[in-house]
This record gives C-alpha cells, structure tokens and sequence, in this order.
C-alpha cells in the first residue's frame, strides 16, 4: 500500500515538473514570435520608408490620422509585435468543403 501511495506522489511530482516546463516553453515561444514580428515589421518599415513614392505616401496616411512625425520602423516594429501574438490557423474551423 505505501508502495503504491510514494509510486503515485512520484508521478504526481513529474507530471508537476512536466506541466511547470511546457509552460516556461510555451511562454518563451510566444515572447520569441513577437520578438521575431517586432523585427520584421521594423524590417519592413525601413524597407516602405525607402521607397521614394510609398513611403511619403504612407507617411501622409498616418499624418491624417493625427500621428505629427510618423516613424515608419517604429510603427512597424509596433504592430509587428502585436500581430507576433495572432498567428493564424490555415485550416478551416468547421471542416468543410467550401468554407471560407
């Protein structure tokens, strides 16, 4: 019987330990894909801010909007980050022909 009992608190502890390491890695890849997004959307930014015709145009876009001195990489480093926590899913929810 005590066999059995230490046999189940032995489990209980590396289930514990298993649970406490996926969530330490789960949480290191959310914080590694927003990192990752943060750095291509600034890659992107210096790219748009580059391009003589779209990058003013862009800038002009985000002056309408009230944004006194856009900053292209910095924007785009900051939605980069944010758009790093909403990866998408390909496959459609219902599972069905034709879904969209």
């Amino acid at each position: 019987m005590i066999t059995k009992i230490t046999k189940g608190i032995g489990l209980g502890i590396v289930g514990a330990v298993v649970g406490i390491a996926a969530g330490i890695v789960g949480i290191l890849a959310i914080l590694l894909l927003a990192s990752f997004g943060a750095i291509m959307g600034a890659i992107v930014g210096f790219v748009v801010s580059a391009i003589p015709v779209l990058g003013p145009l862009v800038k002009e876009g985000f002056m309408s909007f009230g944004i006194v001195d856009p900053n292209l990489v910095a924007i785009g480093a900051a939605v980069g980050f944010v758009a790093g926590f909403f990866k998408g899913n390909s496959s459609c929810p219902c599972r069905q022909d034709g879904c969209g």
